[in-house]
């Protein structure tokens, strides 16, 4: 048997992406002491700085989530960093802060300079001794300082902590195909938790020590992906990331996949230039898990998903390019491909192999789904999820990414400039 090239990488693909699965599994049936829950006792102030770009539709409902926060009003304080926006996001602002006299917020104002500058312009008067990012399109639980300040309580070298994320009431298809995926991924952020592994600290309200920020430099002004670049920065100095989920952000996703295209390039690519960036935590026993299992996967998982997928395009192609040739042969006549038609099937031709791997990969990806949702306490039915979405999720979601990846690395090829939006 002449084993190819191609046979080669499909094996070490195949391998890694059992080894993983296993790994995983291994790790979501690890024991680990359970920490008591505990509740505030003390109140320490608190900082939310919501960093708004063209965001008036909901920058309002997002200022309301923060004064519907359960804490002491004369302990917290939201600085709103309006991005030079050029829509009627201002105003909003305004007219909400003229609504709410008792509640400390303030205004900054700056030209549209993105996101990390925003942030470190709030962090710069932030006196919070703990402080949040929250998007203007997410939207925090009344509990959420309730659940997440006394996780901080558990360990002084805890430096972040995020909460349980979700898609704000899913409309179309595309929107509760996110609404799955965001699910599935909770579920591997409870398992890198579980490792010390978290490499990213999503936007939409995640918890820091203010000092330990303000001690890093702040957030990096260049990068197009700062919630990520800040996480790795803190595992590089050996802080702590927990996750909990006994509060939920609720986040608007992108409603057309023109949007989430754009999204996922800034997402994908960033964790890819944030990786190279940091490639020295690679491999790197000093870093545990995150260094030797964590990092490397960041940039592994976009190769194996074109590899997979360019495999499949490339025996569908070889295959369409059989049945042209014949179809050639007998100059299209159709009828007569009918009337010889055979259904004789010879399956010790089947690659046995391929088809084990796939199947236990299937197996793993379902029991993950279910999983999840046991994770999060949510059904599946829940939200209006129809059959086709779930369908695209599973069948057809999966060639989008790929995309999504293809195209990165063509960005990388081409030297093309990142885009924020």
């Amino acid at each position: 048997m002449i084993i190819t090239f191609l046979d080669a990488v499909l094996f070490i693909t195949y391998f890694l992406l059992l080894f993983l699965s296993i790994f995983w599994l291994l790790v979501l049936f690890s024991s680990e002491p359970k920490q008591k829950k505990k509740k505030l006792e003390t109140f320490p102030f608190f900082s939310a700085i919501v960093p708004a770009y063209n965001e008036e539709k909901s920058i309002t409902a997002t200022l309301q989530s923060l004064v519907n926060l359960n804490y002491p009003k004369d302990k917290i304080e939201i600085i709103v960093v309006n991005d030079g926006s050029e829509d009627r996001t201002k105003e909003m602002i305004e007219q909400f802060i003229s609504q709410h006299p008792s509640q400390t917020i303030v205004l900054l104002n700056q030209e549209n300079q993105g996101k990390g500058r925003a942030m470190n312009n709030g962090l710069a008067i932030a006196k919070g001794e703990y402080f949040a990012c929250l998007d203007a399109d997410s939207f925090i639980a009344p509990d959420g300082l309730q659940a997440m300040l006394p996780i901080f309580e558990q360990d002084p070298n805890i430096a972040a902590v995020c909460p349980l994320l979700k898609v704000k009431n899913p409309q179309n298809i595309l929107q509760k195909v996110q609404w799955y995926e965001y699910v599935v991924n909770m579920f591997y952020k409870f398992l890198n938790a579980k490792l010390d592994c978290i490499h990213v600290t999503p936007g939409p309200f995640s918890v820091y020590k203010t000092k330990v920020i303000k001690d890093l430099g702040g957030y990096d002004e260049n990068t197009i992906t700062e919630d990520l670049e800040i996480a790795i920065r803190l595992q590089k100095h050996q802080y702590k990331i927990v996750q909990t989920f006994d509060t939920v952000v609720e986040t608007i996703v992108p409603t057309s996949w023109k949007k989430l295209f754009r999204q996922r390039i800034r997402w994908y690519k960033g964790s890819v230039d944030n990786s190279l960036k940091y490639k020295k935590l690679i491999f790197n026993k000093k870093y545990g898990d995150f260094g030797i299992i964590r990092m490397p996967t960041i940039i592994l998982s976009g190769i194996i998903a074109i590899v997979l997928v360019g495999t499949f395009l490339q025996a569908l192609a070889a295959k369409a390019l059989v049945t042209f040739s014949y179809l050639r042969d007998i100059n299209f006549d159709f009828l007569t491909l009918i009337r010889h038609l055979s259904l004789e099937i010879n399956i010790l031709t089947w690659p046995f192999s391929r088809l084990f791997v796939a199947a236990t990969l299937m197996g793993i990806s379902f029991f993950i789904m279910i999983y999840s949702y046991k994770l999060i306490k949510e059904k599946i039915t829940n939200h209006g999820r129809t059959f086709i979405s779930l369908v695209t999720y599973l069948f057809i979601y999966g060639f989008f990414i790929t995309a999504v990846w293809m195209y990165i690395g063509f960005m990388f090829v081409r030297k093309k400039k990142n885009f924020w939006n």
